[in-house]
């Protein structure tokens, strides 16, 4: 289910503002964000890992991270590969990054024709950055799927041309907005903290809409709230349990939820997405929204796997593709 911001997790109402459900699935806004996958790194809540689309009039256009799962959520919406333009993925944790060999493999089966570019943050001395990345998956030599440069030649008659492109992920004193995508649509990204991960939160534009994707951040620094500075959907990765031991890695890497809320305040968002959600209990999600709206006056909602959200807060479930598979007893 989708949990807003006027009924948790067990449907009591707790506030006079919400998202509101749509049973229409077509969705009628210039900026709409499909949520693919929902869930964390666990495959114990039904969600695939990290993923989502940003659709421009209705139409797939912008793949955000690319965890496991995401590939066949993909397939169960209906996106069209080589109608995809860019990937932008925030960090090269696994849960953002598995599925990028099968997505470029299933790109080329339907006959994309293009370069694919995949935007990702530099790298350090510990931790490479897109450009390597990329390199050690795809290059035709040392790739560890190096076979691929061969099936797309068979396929396309090409070698494969996947363009990894690099953003400066350093994190400064105070990092500016940078434009990395300029078409119709405008991307920028800035920095952001997530332990010793190289990391970038991305924002969308179109048609005066925003959606804002904050990616894994402890929110460190206020690099978030000016990317996102009057957005009009934040969608906002994990939150840190309440009740979690400050000692464990995971908080120096993710958010807790009063900072969400302080945060998403802070840039006067209009609505609040929450994504990358590592829960598996709702009342426990619950409460985490709860904590938030102590901080945050504006729409909250908790994502769930194959709905598409619009900045103007309706949620839609998504008309997934029926795949027939035969079974041989």
């Amino acid at each position: 289910m989708v949990s807003d911001d006027s009924h948790t997790a067990s449907g009591e109402s707790t506030s006079q503002s919400s998202f509101e459900r749509s049973s229409d699935s077509e969705v009628d806004a210039p900026l709409s964000v499909t949520v693919l996958g929902s869930g964390a790194s666990s495959f114990g809540n039904g969600r695939a890992n990290a993923g989502h689309v940003v659709n421009v009039d209705g139409e797939p256009r912008f793949l955000l991270d690319v965890g496991g799962g995401i590939g066949a959520r993909l397939a169960e919406a209906g996106v069209d590969l080589p109608n995809l333009e860019a990937v932008f993925i925030g960090h090269l944790h696994v849960d953002h990054s598995a599925d990028l060999p099968a997505v470029v493999k299933a790109s080329y089966q339907r006959d994309r024709d293009r370069p694919f570019p995949v935007y990702g943050p530099t790298g350090t001395d510990d931790f490479p950055g897109i450009e390597t990345f990329v390199s050690r998956l795809f290059d035709p030599e040392s790739g560890a799927y190096s076979y691929l440069s061969g099936f797309i030649d068979h396929y396309k008659g090409g070698e494969l041309a996947v363009e990894p492109q690099p953003v400066d992920a350093s994190i400064e004193e105070e990092n500016d907005v940078v434009q990395v995508y300029d078409g119709e649509v405008t991307v920028e990204a800035i920095p952001e903290t997530h332990g010793e991960i190289p990391t970038l939160a991305y924002r969308f534009d179109y048609d005066e809409t925003s959606i804002t994707f904050s990616g894994d951040t402890s929110l460190e620094t206020g690099n978030l709230q000016r990317l996102a500075s009057g957005t009009d959907l934040l969608v906002h990765n994990r939150i840190i349990d309440a009740h979690a031991d400050p000692d464990e890695p995971k908080t120096a890497l993710h958010s807790y939820a009063t900072d969400i809320g302080a945060s998403a305040s802070t840039a006067d968002a209009g609505a609040l997405l929450l994504s990358h959600i590592s829960q598996n209990d709702e009342d426990a999600i619950g409460d985490e929204m709860d904590r938030i709206r102590r901080e945050y006056d504006g729409p909250v909602a908790a994502a769930r796997d194959l709905v598409t959200v619009t900045p103007d807060g309706h949620i839609a479930d998504v008309e997934t593709v029926d795949n027939d598979v035969l079974v041989r007893e």
